[in-house]
């Protein structure tokens, strides 16, 4: 349950911190709010890497491993994209290959791939055997979720070449569940455990199985990849239900 201290991970963090700050004094439009979201997004790449989840999902169990992918590839990225003002985005858009990879269907195409190449067995076991490999892994899964969420939110998508209509976004984040889904339902439903290291592991707890571990993986990725996607979905939803309904409403008053 030790606590890990990785210098490079808090220079990591220190370098996207003073990132952002540099990108909000080159525009006009940067808001408090952007810096309190891009704050939320390093607090949560922080309790991924420097706290005891790191230090059991490294050593003990893939529960809580999946749970350090989720909130490396589906909580964070999300909040630190809300950190990004329209302007900022734009700066971001500019810088070269950047503007490509984030178009929908690139987005999408590289974050399955990512959901799924990791978790291949080989793969998987390598990641912890190998402190390198790990790194680049959760370096992947960042970068993944970010390219992800690029084309829903709306400061930005606003330089994609192809922008979604809302219903499309909707669409688009339901088929950005289904590699996670099948991810889940494999380790959800196997009868037997995928990943050496973790059927070799210490018990951290008593009569917690590798399989029964590995269950307990998929429910994670299953319930919680989900829920940060619905919360997108949601909002996505009622801004444009909000806005059909003012649509609506200024018709009728100018009618009358």
């Amino acid at each position: 349950m030790s606590w890990p201290l990785d210098p490079t991970v808090y220079a990591g963090l220190a370098a996207l911190f003073l990132g952002h700050a540099w990108l909000a004094r080159q525009v006009d439009d940067a808001q408090p709010k952007h810096t309190f979201y891009f704050g939320l997004g390093l607090v949560t790449l922080w309790a991924a890497l420097e706290t005891p989840i790191d230090t059991i999902s490294d050593h003990y169990l893939d529960s809580i491993h999946m749970l350090q992918h989720v909130l490396l590839g589906f909580v964070a990225p999300p909040l630190m994209l809300l950190g990004l003002s329209r302007r900022m985005a734009g700066l971001l858009a500019g810088l070269p290959f950047v503007r490509a990879i984030t178009e929908p269907i690139p987005a999408q195409v590289v974050a399955a791939g990512v959901m799924i190449g990791w978790h291949l067995p080989a793969l998987y076991d390598a990641t912890l055997r190998s402190e390198s490999l790990h790194i680049v892994e959760h370096l992947t899964f960042i970068g993944a979720g970010l390219l992800l969420y690029w084309p829903i939110l709306e400061a930005t998508s606003a330089y994609a070449r192809w922008k979604l209509s809302p219903g499309i976004k909707l669409l688009y984040m339901l088929a950005a569940t289904l590699p996670q889904d099948g991810v889940a339902l494999v380790l959800l439903f196997s009868r037997v455990p995928f990943y050496e290291f973790y059927v070799n592991a210490p018990r951290l707890v008593s009569g917690l199985t590798a399989l029964i571990d590995q269950t307990l993986a998929g429910a994670v990725l299953m319930v919680l990849g989900k829920a940060t996607m619905a919360v997108a979905a949601l909002a996505v939803f009622f801004r444009w239900f909000g806005g059909e309904h003012l649509a609506d409403r200024a018709r009728l008053t100018w009618r009358f």
